[in-house]
């Protein structure tokens, strides 16, 4: 009886001891999702390299992190097949912000950061609220972002443009335009490689004063793609392609790719963020290839329109609506975004001792493991950042070139304020017409593909406009303005 006695106590101990360690599990330290892409992080693909980020991350926040990184090319897919199949990281980056984020805010896929982004000192003493109130959605706020609002431009190789005697100012018309870069057939460059992502059409939209998507035009909601001047506008960047000036294998080439071929001087021109110059400097250089770079802020059109390609707020952080540790993910955004030794490791150049080394006379120097890896440090996040960096901080110096090019940089970002062009991504709120919000990701894809078919001749003009008309009505677009625009009398 007391040996049965004894084994009932040893038992239910046991039952006790086992309990206790799963309520020790249960309440340690919380492990979050984080995902980002691989031209982040570190700026390397290399697991270990890697590592030493989500290393520091966890050094500075007490939160363990666990990341995602696809590939920058596969990234947008791979967040929207994750947020819509509901396995949404705890934070995660977007793209696209001001387009993405107000439909994710609609379906209820992202916390509502208002009240956190209120009580942070640390963001709000660097976010000026001008950028702050761009990210509002119905006076709300879901995103933080962590780069100064972005514009595209089109970048000229110097030394080209000298060579072939290429006269163009920062703002040309369409066809001088046309003109001087058809300067270049037969020479085997290219004259101007563009990225498959149609939506940045939208810099030769500008010209001919036309808009991709559904927008407010004098006072109401009208289709952008179907108004007469989408029809200018595509028949300008068909003839581009046409002539040899854009690059006919546009609709597969990757941004890495594109820019490699102006880096090297395979290709004379491409488009890219004004907050890239500096890039583009460091990475001709770094190809035997180097020079400056000319700037077209806009492309003037037959009425005088033109400016960057405007897209606000492109990039941001988010958090998931069903994180059981938002407390702990808004800690780790806002690290990354406001602390100076996070921001740098995770967007330019990674970590001391890992992906790069300090020599004799205090210079940068890239491990050759981290070269190996396919590690492209950047200093853009020295302008990018809402943070005030002085470069006579870093733990490195210098030289005065890219000392020089930074200046630039930020001129050049300041410059670029005057020649910004439209943007309307924001221009119908969500909520207002539940079919809009239904089938609008299936119109941006409908218009980007027929826009495309265009482009490259595979139709006509016109054939292209009566497929959209066709898809249009099939989704009972007329209806979907009337709804709108009666919105706008309520």
């Amino acid at each position: 009886m007391k040996r049965r006695l004894a084994l009932l106590v040893f038992a239910l101990v046991g039952m006790m001891v086992l309990s206790a360690s799963g309520s020790s599990e249960e309440t340690s330290a919380p492990v979050l999702t984080l995902a980002s892409p691989d031209n982040s992080y570190g700026i390397s693909t290399d697991a270990e390299m890697q590592d030493s980020i989500t290393e520091l991350i966890n050094e500075k926040t007490g939160v363990a992190v666990e990341p995602i990184i696809p590939p920058l090319s596969s990234y947008a897919d791979k967040i929207s097949t994750l947020v819509n199949s509901g396995d949404v990281p705890d934070v995660f980056a977007i793209t696209q912000a001001m387009v993405k984020v107000p439909q994710m805010a609609t379906r209820g896929q992202i916390l509502d950061l208002t009240d956190y982004i209120e009580n942070s000192s640390a963001i709000k003493d660097i976010i000026p609220e001008s950028v702050l109130s761009i990210c509002n959605i119905d006076g709300r706020n879901y995103l933080v972002p962590y780069n100064h609002p972005k514009s595209k431009v089109i970048y000229v190789r110097k030394d080209i443009m000298e060579k072939y005697d290429i006269n163009l100012s920062s703002t040309p018309t369409t066809e001088e335009f046309l003109t001087e870069m058809s300067k270049l057939k037969g020479t085997g460059i290219q004259p101007f490689t563009f990225p498959k992502w149609v939506d940045n059409f939208q810099y030769f939209y500008n010209s001919f004063g036309a808009w991709g998507g559904v927008y407010l035009r004098d006072g109401k909601y009208v289709d952008g793609f179907q108004e007469p001047e989408m029809k200018e506008a595509l028949a300008y960047i068909h003839e581009l392609y046409e002539t040899g000036v854009l690059n006919t294998e546009f609709i597969t080439t990757e941004n890495s790719q594109m820019q490699e071929k102006v880096y090297t001087g395979q290709s004379a021109a491409d488009i890219d963020y004004i907050t890239n110059y500096i890039n583009y400097v460091q990475q001709t250089e770094a190809a035997g290839n180097p020079t400056d770079m000319h700037i077209i802020y806009g492309l003037i059109g037959p009425r005088g329109d033109g400016g960057t390609l405007n897209e606000a707020i492109q990039t941001a952080f988010c958090i998931s609506s069903d994180t059981k540790y938002p407390d702990e993910a808004f800690k780790v955004i806002e690290t990354i975004v406001t602390d100076p030794e996070m921001y740098a490791a995770y967007f330019g150049i990674g970590r001391e001792g890992y992906h790069y080394t300090i020599g004799e006379n205090g210079e940068f120097v890239p491990s050759e493991k981290a070269l190996n890896s396919g590690y492209k440090y950047t200093y853009n996040f020295l302008s990018d950042s809402f943070i005030d960096y002085d470069p006579a901080s870093l733990p490195f110096k210098l030289d005065e070139q890219t000392l020089d090019g930074i200046a630039r940089q930020r001129a050049l970002i300041a410059e670029g304020e005057a020649y910004l062009g439209p943007t309307h991504a924001s221009d119908v709120p969500t909520g207002v017409s539940d079919a809009y919000d239904r089938v609008s990701p299936s119109i941006k894809s409908t218009r980007e593909s027929i826009a495309a078919k265009i482009v490259i001749g595979s139709v006509t003009l016109e054939e292209g406009m009566a497929e959209y008309e066709n898809f249009w009505n099939s989704i009972n677009g007329p209806e979907i303005l009337e709804e709108l625009n009666a919105s706008l009398t309520k």
